[in-house]
């Protein structure tokens, strides 16, 4: 009788793990990058961090974008399909990773004028 309520018990926490993993949160404190090297780009008002405007990343680096606004913001590179977030609600996340080297020039779509670099080398 114990055991079945072991593994009854064992069974619950197991898929209550197994659907905590597959959550597919975009809050704020977010490590979507998981184990991979991550830059943040804060996006504020008026222009993104300045530390990340124009920055270099090597091949496998996760970019996270970070909405540090009170309003949402969609960011698009110029070459319309590089970099394509959905929108980013105020305190909410998103990152991307790109596995092609290359130099990616990126706006928010809601504010033109506020743009960035981002460069992935080898």
């Amino acid at each position: 009788m114990k055991l079945k309520l072991v593994q009854k018990v064992c069974v619950v926490i197991c898929s209550f793990l197994i659907l905590q993993s597959c959550n597919n949160d975009d809050s704020f404190f977010s490590s979507k990058g998981g184990l991979l090297p991550t830059e943040y780009i804060y996006v504020q008002d008026g222009l993104f961090s300045q530390t990340f405007q124009n920055n270099t990343v090597a091949l496998g680096t996760a970019v996270t974008f970070i909405n540090t606004t009170s309003i949402s913001h969609t960011i698009i590179s110029d070459d319309n399909f590089t970099i394509q977030t959905p929108t980013i609600f105020p305190n909410k996340s998103f990152y991307f990773k790109k596995d092609t080297i290359g130099t990616f020039d990126y706006h928010c779509v809601e504010h033109p004028t506020v743009r960035g670099t981002i460069t992935y080398r080898p």
